[in-house]
């Protein structure tokens, strides 16, 4: 009887040893997590994409994934709207007032070269005038440490009255000199002449500048001949000078400020501005 037990639950005990162990080997299914798509990024300018919208699911225009078809509709539209607007926002470009680069000064001819007779003059000038300069300074100084005008001047006539002819030779020489200068001085571009509206704003803030100077030199003889006044009181006399005549002040400041504007944004022509 005890050996029959035994067997038995000796037999028990292999079966559940065999029912668990396959339970126990076999693999678990690893769950795979779906990744949700991700949210499209519209245009700031399309605004919000429609609240209410279809349930079903197509393909959306402009590489933006899938969705209803209300959205897509949405989509398309700006989209339309965009190539629409584009040739419209161009031609306004087209409009604006491009600025014009300004070019380059052109660099004037050089002056040609002067002969070798003017040369052989220029020289005898330059050593005639470090001559006359240096005997006129050694008369002066023998007069001392300290000489009166008076003395200085009866000094330099009667070195201009000794050596006349020396001096009378390098006055014709320079006028040789200065005739070769002027005949060969290179070609510059005339000065443009402002347009009327230019010239008007200029008189204008010359104008204001003139009545600004004359206010403040009627100020200035006003302080200097009230000798009486303390340091403060002449103070006091400058801060409401300043404070009377700001807005004046800040007036033409503005007017100049205007007038370089308009002359610094004027077209150039070559090399010179118009």
């Amino acid at each position: 009887m005890k050996k029959l037990i035994i067997v038995s639950l000796v037999c028990g005990l292999l079966n559940a040893v065999a029912v668990d162990k396959p339970q126990s080997e076999k693999p678990q299914k690893e769950t795979q997590q779906i990744e949700k798509p991700a949210k499209p990024h519209f245009p700031r300018h399309w605004g919000k994409p429609p609240e209410v919208q279809t349930r079903d699911m197509v393909k959306l225009p402009g590489k933006f994934g899938k969705g209803s078809s209300t959205l897509a509709k949405w989509i398309s539209d700006n989209i339309k709207r965009d190539v629409k607007n584009k040739p419209d926002e161009q031609t306004k470009d087209d409009k604006k007032p491009q600025p014009n680069k300004p070019t380059l000064p052109v660099k004037p001819k050089p002056r040609p070269e002067p002969s070798d007779e003017l040369k052989e003059k220029m020289d005898t000038h330059k050593e005639n005038h470090q001559v006359l300069q240096t005997k006129l300074r050694e008369k002066i100084q023998e007069l001392g440490t300290k000489p009166t005008k008076e003395e200085v001047r009866k000094v330099v006539e009667k070195f201009q009255t000794d050596n006349k002819d020396l001096i009378d030779s390098q006055k014709e020489i320079g006028k040789s000199i200065q005739k070769w200068h002027k005949d060969n001085r290179p070609e510059r571009p005339k000065k443009p002449e402002p347009s009327a509206e230019v010239k008007e704003k200029m008189k204008e803030v010359h104008s204001k500048k003139k009545e600004m100077d004359e206010i403040r030199k009627t100020f200035q003889q006003t302080l200097k001949a009230s000798k009486d006044l303390t340091k403060e009181q002449r103070e006091e006399m400058i801060k409401e000078f300043k404070e009377t005549n700001a807005e004046k002040h800040q007036a033409i400041k503005e007017a100049q400020k205007e007038l370089q504007k308009e002359i610094r944004e004027t077209t150039q022509d070559g090399d010179r501005r118009k």
